[in-house]
């Protein structure tokens, strides 16, 4: 933790990135998001968000958005020790666009179509802070509770043939962007 910049200042680093994350701009990120910063989470996202810095991070709002309006965190509590900061509360939001989880290798594992539902999971964001910006992230989420709410899972077999069908167009997509 920088020597000028006191707990609370260190925490609000973190929680403000959170939010410009899900709907804030490349500048709003570049005012919180260190140049070299990485996402442990991008694994699963595309693969404009593997990158470093704000244009990554943004991206991965970008990835978020698409899949999910109304996007909202709320913080339940921060903690801070030396460089990091863990901020931990909730995510919520709506389905109201395809889901697209991507593999390792960078190409579409599988898309999940539209619910139109809602979801309120908890999350962790695990985030170091160096020089007052934020150089690290990664995250615990709970991913299979929000998979229930938004309807995924159990899947209906109209479910299922309708986010094949997505797969396919996602996949065939990524293969035209490159």
């Amino acid at each position: 933790m920088s020597l000028t910049l006191t707990r609370a200042d260190v925490a609000g680093v973190a929680e403000r990135s959170i939010h410009a994350t899900l709907g804030g701009s490349v500048a709003d990120l570049a005012a919180l998001v260190h140049p070299h910063a990485v996402n442990r989470e991008a694994i699963t996202e595309p693969p404009a968000t593997r990158g470093v810095g704000p244009l990554a991070f943004h991206a991965t709002g970008e990835w978020l958005r698409a899949a999910f309006s109304d996007l909202v965190w709320t913080t339940e509590s921060d903690v801070v020790e030396d460089d990091l900061v863990v901020t931990y509360g909730t995510l919520s939001g709506r389905q109201t666009g395809e889901f697209v989880v991507w593999t390792p290798d960078g190409t579409v594992d599988r898309a999940f179509v539209p619910t139109g539902k809602s979801f309120t999971v908890r999350q962790a964001h695990f985030q170091r802070i160096a020089d007052g910006l934020v150089i690290e992230h990664w995250a615990v989420r709970d991913d299979q509770g929000m998979a229930i709410q938004l309807g995924w899972i159990p899947p209906t077999p109209g479910f299922l043939f309708r986010c094949h069908q997505a797969t396919k167009r996602a996949r065939a997509a990524a293969r035209v962007a490159v």
